[in-house]
């Protein structure tokens, strides 16, 4: 059966299983037999129909720009005891969109500051990221704290990334995906797992002038990332970062968000607040080009659909609904209101000496961008000058793509991968 028949296919089976909410992944996802401790040590760990080889060609690096705390990377930290910290269910996230143009009132969450929505017209200040209204300005005048996540199948699911304003996803080694989670007005205390640092994250992080936290990564792509003046937070211990017993390394680092905007402050970075991400508003899309389930082939191990349910996107990951976990145990299914997507080309980079190489992907000059909102997708391009640069986005008669506000997730997308909707 042709490999798009198969998607649509397995399209209708994640309606089926999508209102059942399954929390657990399929008997079938082959497990890791890795017996190493610690983050990216070098060694390649079975996928099934390939390896996740971690490309630290066995060094990693954790103390970075002036962290005074080694990385613990061989043991293995409890927990906080009872959970006290956990932020509820919701926190940091909205229940509606909001526009720019003051169509919508936010309600405070108290934990957070973040907005729900009413009625009423509201004239406030908005998040650059998400375009959502916030009540605090003080949420909106500050520094980016950027996540990197794991995505490996042990990694799932994954913690505090449905707090986030918005999330990149790329694609790694052995075909898997990696998330970076973009906190601004928003904040949590458990977010991860937490994983290494590639080549192409920090031309992600650096237009929107954040700070990226990272468990370690490879000398020469550390090097590569604070000379470009990219700040990186690594893995310091409590209580920025937190091994959970629960889980297995590499797949068991957790930190707290408030605690690196903490550790931004003390080492005197800039502060300045990221650009608006997007033009945001009604949709510019056509009516006509609906698009309620989105079928992502990102490569041979990785299948993604998104479901649009009239009011969100809901991520599924071969077959079964994507869930998040909080630290108490709460689950849900990851969602965001927008997707948009980039359209890149895949190279392979490598050190000029010691270390290994590994995918990356070419984010400056043009491609095909697709942006999907209210279960309706606009075609166009991007453009982007230069790593310092963020993404512009056009429509096919070269129109700027205008989008509601609301949490986003950003995809690096392999050119030659298929899409279908």
């Amino acid at each position: 059966m042709p490999r798009k028949n198969l998607l649509i296919v397995a399209a209708w089976l994640v309606l089926s299983v999508a209102c059942g909410g399954g929390d657990t992944l399929p008997s079938t996802v082959p497990s890791d037999p890795s017996t190493t401790v610690g983050e990216d040590t070098g060694t390649s760990t079975s996928s099934g129909s390939g390896s996740e080889q971690e490309g630290e060609a066995g060094t990693v690096t954790t103390a970075i720009a002036g962290e005074d705390a080694p990385a613990d990377a061989g043991t293995t930290a409890a927990t906080a005891a009872g959970g006290g910290d956990t932020e509820p269910d919701g926190a940091g996230t909205t229940t509606t969109t909001g526009t720019q143009d003051g169509t919508t009132e936010p309600t405070e969450t108290p934990e957070t500051g973040d907005t729900t929505t009413s009625t009423t017209a509201y004239a406030g200040p908005v998040s650059p990221v998400s375009g959502l209204p916030v009540l605090d300005s003080s949420l909106v005048n500050r520094k980016l704290i950027a996540v990197k996540v794991d995505n490996h199948w042990n990694s799932r699911p994954q913690s505090g990334i449905e707090h986030a304003d918005a999330v990149f996803e790329l694609v790694v080694e052995a075909g898997i995906t990696r998330f970076i989670a973009l906190f601004h007005h928003s904040d949590t205390d458990w977010v991860g797992p937490v994983r290494s640092l590639r080549p192409t994250d920090w031309t992600l992080v650096k237009p929107l002038n954040g700070a990226l936290t990272i468990s370690g990564g490879q000398p020469w792509i550390v090097d590569t990332a604070l000379s470009n003046s990219v700040p990186l937070i690594g893995d310091m211990g409590p209580p920025l970062t937190t091994r959970w017993r629960d889980r297995q390394a590499p797949h068991n680092l957790y930190a707290n968000t408030a605690e690196a905007r903490r550790v931004s402050q003390e080492r005197g970075l800039d502060q300045s607040p990221p650009p608006t991400l997007f033009n945001r508003g009604p949709s510019s899309a056509s009516p006509m080009d609906v698009a309620t389930y989105i079928f992502l082939d990102w490569t041979d191990t990785t299948d993604v659909v998104w479901h649009w349910d009239g009011g969100q996107y809901l991520r599924s990951v071969e077959g079964v609904p994507h869930q998040w976990i909080a630290q108490d145990g709460t689950t849900g299914q990851i969602a965001a209101d927008v997707l948009v997507v980039l359209m890149a080309e895949r190279y392979t980079a490598c050190p000029s000496g010691d270390g290994s190489c590994v995918p990356a992907w070419h984010t400056v000059g043009e491609n095909r961008a697709l942006v999907f909102a209210e279960g309706l997708a606009q075609e166009g391009r991007w453009t982007r000058a230069g790593n310092g640069d963020w993404f512009t986005l056009f429509g096919a008669r070269g129109e700027p793509v205008t989008m509601p506000a609301g949490r986003t997730w950003i995809m690096i997308y392999p050119e030659t991968a298929e899409l279908v909707w």
